[in-house]
């Protein structure tokens, strides 16, 4: 094809510049004259071998040239990958039917802070009645949709990104797990809940192919560049701020920003120039810390993807590495719901299970906190992830609102038509002493409640994938997963699929028992009357799959909102028959607490939990 060969070795960055910038511009008009002779987008991806870089340090660092970020790690440092612009945009929102050309009228209003309107279930902006549960039954009146909605919008999401990878011109080393086009995003908890202003720029579904992608797998670094290419008068209705813009059938919506419909070559040598000034100073210091003001490496060009260009570093950043716990300063601390209302949900939904309407419900609490100086969400990673390394530590970013955590559960991987996915129920805490801890260990082996609970999360997976598989491998017996700060019962569970991809797959599983309930939809009908907010994407789906439908989602549990001096931080905790108000109120407590160190919250601030 006339392209330069994959390099095999690690080359330093500035090596890269020409040469990649040649091949996109190639693949960039070959992508322009498919387009403009098909009539719809056109997806180019090229990938190149690079030196290492620090994922975290990458991460905070690119705060000052792109508002879309988005960090991936994988337990044990099996992977990392770091998302940053944006290429394209598919996410809920486009109303009707059709495939083309997305106008004014159809597309909305689109931005940073848009969110998208009525739910997606058709209620309006305020959700459900509220007036669902009136009456002494707690579930009353309930029309099943929610699972539905999340199911329709997956399925749509899979044959938009399905159509929009057809004739894709991708140059990417075959077998490299999570390079050549790669989606990155996540999914509302709940579709059919109301609509929560504290989520603005996080909807129902969103999910960002980067312009820039970094991989570190296996050793080895890999850059993908991405690019989406239009054709020509394309949404030109709705061509300004948010750049021009494709609909799909199923309500699913293209946007390409205008960043990134600037020359190929030259776009792919500023990311290019980003990275060697980032690895150069690694090598000198063993660390990056964003610059202060001063040009963007990425040019004027940046401004449509940026906050702007020279915009000084986030405040309070250190740099990577640093084992220093950042200082907030005073924080205050305000749970939602407060102690009695928590008591009285519980009390509630024990009533519905000895009424033999619910199984089992989920529920969960923020705490709202209020620091004297920003959060840093850099320092907060690294301190996750050496404190967490059998956890997914993430985080997706938008404009200044960081979403971040540290899940121990996979909600499932798909990867050569193998899936793998995991019971994750049933919790209690650590031991002082080795001997306290194996006594826990063995307590919670043997509770019938959480050994019922937990059997209950098996039952529901093992159903729900048995019609897609092949083959299912589902133990007899749990173990005990062994975290930092808490243990839970475990049962990994994989089979063999065809034809099934991960949108597809997360469509069937969500939510699973573990993070709503059961009967499901009977379940999130009490968490929206209960709970009095929507979760947004807290215990949502959130991670990444490629062009063959591959990939990776995690479910967004131990996580938090980070915006300037403000956070809210979500935990949750299973109810079934025989819950005690007060010790469910403790597991919250226990479960806030990682995310709330590792911010910097000293331990018995507000409702934190002490024994960090």
């Amino acid at each position: 094809r006339g392209m330069t060969p994959l390099a095999r070795e690690a080359p330093q960055l500035a090596s890269l510049a020409g040469p990649v910038s040649r091949d996109l511009d190639r693949l960039h008009a070959r992508a322009r004259d498919h387009a403009r002779r098909g009539r719809r987008p056109s997806v180019v991806s090229f990938t190149v071998a690079a030196e290492d870089l620090d994922p975290i340090a990458l991460f905070e660092g690119a705060a000052v040239l792109t508002r879309e970020r988005a960090l991936w790690s994988a337990p044990g440092e099996a992977m990392d990958l770091v998302a940053l612009g944006a290429a394209g945009i598919l996410e809920t929102g486009a109303p009707g039917g059709g495939t083309g050309p997305a106008s004014a009228a159809a597309r909305g209003s689109h931005g940073p802070a848009a969110d998208h309107g009525p739910g997606l279930d058709g209620h309006p902006a305020g959700g459900p009645a509220a007036g669902l549960f009136a009456g002494r039954d707690p579930v009353a009146g309930f029309a099943p949709v929610a699972g539905a909605v999340l199911s329709a919008a997956a399925a749509g999401l899979a044959e938009a990104w399905q159509a929009l990878c057809e004739g894709a011109l991708v140059d990417a080393p075959h077998g490299v797990w999570g390079t050549g086009p790669v989606l990155v995003g996540g999914f509302r908890f709940d579709p059919g809940a109301p609509v929560d202003p504290l989520w603005t720029g996080f909807p129902a579904a969103r999910f960002v192919l980067p312009e820039l992608l970094v991989t570190r797998i296996g050793g080895a670094t890999w850059l993908t560049f991405n690019r989406v290419v239009v054709p020509d008068g394309a949404g030109s209705e709705a061509a300004g701020e948010g750049g021009p813009a494709w609909a799909f059938p199923g309500g699913i919506r293209l946007t390409v920003p205008p960043a990134a419909t600037t020359a190929a070559g030259e776009r792919g040598r500023r990311w290019l120039s980003l990275l060697a000034v980032a690895a150069a100073v690694r090598r000198r210091q063993g660390g990056w810390t964003p610059a202060g003001p001063g040009p963007s490496p990425l040019g004027p060009a940046a401004s449509g993807d940026s906050p702007g260009a020279g915009a000084a570093a986030p405040q309070g950043s250190l740099p990577p590495g640093t084992a220093e716990r950042q200082t907030p300063g005073p924080v205050r601390a305000e749970a939602t719901p407060g102690r009695e209302a928590w008591e009285a949900m519980v009390r509630a939904a024990l009533e519905a299970i000895a009424a033999g309407e619910l199984q089992k419900v989920v529920l969960a609490r923020r705490l709202h906190l209020v620091a004297g100086a920003a959060f840093d969400p850099g320092t907060a990673l690294r301190g996750l992830k050496a404190r967490y390394p059998e956890c997914f530590v993430f985080a997706v970013a938008r404009d200044r609102a960081v979403f971040l955590g540290a899940t121990p559960e996979r909600l499932v991987r798909l990867r050569g038509g193998r899936l793998e996915t995991a019971a994750v129920a049933g919790s209690t805490g650590r031991g002082d002493t080795p001997q306290a801890d194996r006594a826990l260990a063995r307590a919670l082996l043997e509770s019938p409640k959480e050994r019922e609970e937990h059997a209950l999360v098996v039952r529901m997976l093992r159903e729900t994938l048995a019609p897609v598989c092949r083959r299912l491998e589902v133990p007899d017996e749990p173990r005990v997963l062994t975290l930092a700060n808490v243990q839970h019962l475990y049962t990994p569970i994989a089979g063999q699929v065809d034809g099934v991809t991960i949108p597809q797959l997360v469509g069937r599983l969500h939510p699973t028992p573990a993070l709503g309930g059961w009967p499901r939809e009977v379940a999130l009908a009490f968490i929206r009357r209960w709970e009095g907010g929507s979760r947004g994407w807290y215990a949502g789906p959130l991670g990444w799959f490629d062009h063959r439908g591959e990939g990776e989602m995690a479910v967004a549990i131990r996580s938090g909102l980070v915006r300037g001096t403000e956070a809210w931080l979500f935990a949750g905790c299973g109810v079934v028959a025989g819950s005690d108000p007060e010790r469910e109120w403790q597991e919250t407590r226990l479960k806030l607490q990682p995310l709330a160190a590792a911010l910097g919250v000293e331990a018995g601030a507000g409702e934190v939990e002490r024994g960090d």
